[in-house]
């Protein structure tokens, strides 16, 4: 399992928050059962809030060089241009929209050489509202599907998960878990 995504500079992208393609990768890559004590880093950068997360075909690669395609094409590539670029319409942030109607946030990013902080918009096309609970224990469903795919996930099994990983509390009924369904069915379908 990688920690994340490889993206042209000036691009920030946490794909573990924000790319299905990304996450469905590195679940398939899995294979050791001593790599799932590696997912507990992973899940930590997935952080504590909602998030949008961009299940279309682009690659995190193919996203980051649109995005420093379109920035020169605006002359706003350069750290100071882009810092300048952001501000220009009242907000520290800006939106795109790439070819395939995906609309991006860009952010002013705290590492100099990524100062270009990229996520999908909120609610824009090919991209889902998750809240990061939901997100994290889809992944260790997914992974343990993979490492044990003839044990199946009942509700017992669901709370160990989210106690152990996700440090979530226990879910009463699988009929909370509606948003965790549409999850894992956005994974599967993808």
């Amino acid at each position: 399992m990688k920690e994340n995504c490889r993206v042209n500079a000036p691009i920030k992208f946490n794909c573990w928050k924000h790319h299905v393609g990304f996450i469905k990768k590195q679940i398939s890559s899995l294979d050791k059962e001593e790599e799932n004590k590696q997912l507990k880093k992973f899940l930590l950068l997935i952080g504590r809030s909602q998030m949008d997360l961009y299940f279309g075909e682009y690659s995190p690669k193919k996203i980051s060089s649109l995005i420093i395609l379109e920035l020169k094409s605006k002359n706003s590539f350069d750290y100071d241009s882009y810092k300048v670029w952001l501000k220009s319409e009242g907000h520290n942030y800006r939106l795109l929209k790439l070819s395939d109607d995906s609309v991006w946030t860009l952010r002013l990013g705290e590492e100099p050489e990524r100062y270009v902080h990229i996520h999908p918009g909120r609610y824009s096309k090919h991209s889902l509202r998750v809240k990061s609970t939901t997100l994290k224990t889809a992944i260790c469903i997914l992974c343990w599907q993979k490492l044990f795919p003839k044990i199946v996930v009942d509700l017992n099994l669901l709370n160990v998960l989210r106690k152990e990983f996700v440090f979530a509390p226990p879910l009463k009924s699988l009929k909370h878990s509606a948003g965790l369904d549409r999850l894992l069915n956005l994974f599967n379908s993808v």
